[in-house]
């Protein structure tokens, strides 16, 4: 048995509005098994990025965990400091977006971001950020990965950018 990298209890995320509390999450368990794929599905609106929002504890303004634990390989990420959880964040646990313009800034090259985010989080050089940054985007099956490092978002295809997030 491999057991779990991630293991979510009874997690309750609420949102606190001038208007009243929004219980955003209510409730959810789930746990991922160390080496395996986990898809969370569901209407619109009811809870799934909010869940990954608070797995990450990336919530918007007025957002808490009331309730429940997020164990990421048995670190309880509800009481870990936020030094704690970005030390985490883009490196061990990441979310991917759905919409990946959203995530890609169109004033910057494809490149210069995925190097921004490897300098952030790996310790590389310039040179050596940029170089695995083109790695990278050949791993992932973006073609000419030397040309594309220089793109801007807009000149990529929707399927490119959605490989380059």
């Amino acid at each position: 048995m491999r057991g779990f990298i991630l293991e979510v209890n009874d997690l309750r995320t609420f949102i606190h509005t001038p208007r009243g509390v929004v219980r955003a999450v209510d409730g959810v368990s789930l746990q991922l098994e160390t080496g395996r794929t986990l898809a969370i599905v569901g209407e619109s609106g009811c809870g799934k990025t909010m869940t990954a929002l608070s797995i990450l504890r990336l919530l918007p303004p007025g957002g808490r965990i009331e309730g429940g634990k997020i164990l990421y390989k048995g670190k309880d990420l509800v009481s870990l400091s936020e030094e704690g959880m970005q030390a985490l964040r883009g490196r061990e646990i990441a979310m991917i977006f759905q919409e990946p313009s959203v995530a890609l800034n169109p004033v910057f090259t494809v490149g210069e971001q995925v190097s921004e985010a490897l300098r952030l989080h790996h310790d590389l050089t310039k040179k050596e950020a940029r170089e695995r940054a083109v790695e990278l985007l050949k791993v992932v099956g973006i073609p000419e990965p030397h040309i594309r490092y220089r793109s801007y978002p807009h000149q990529l295809s929707g399927g490119m950018k959605q490989r380059v997030v």
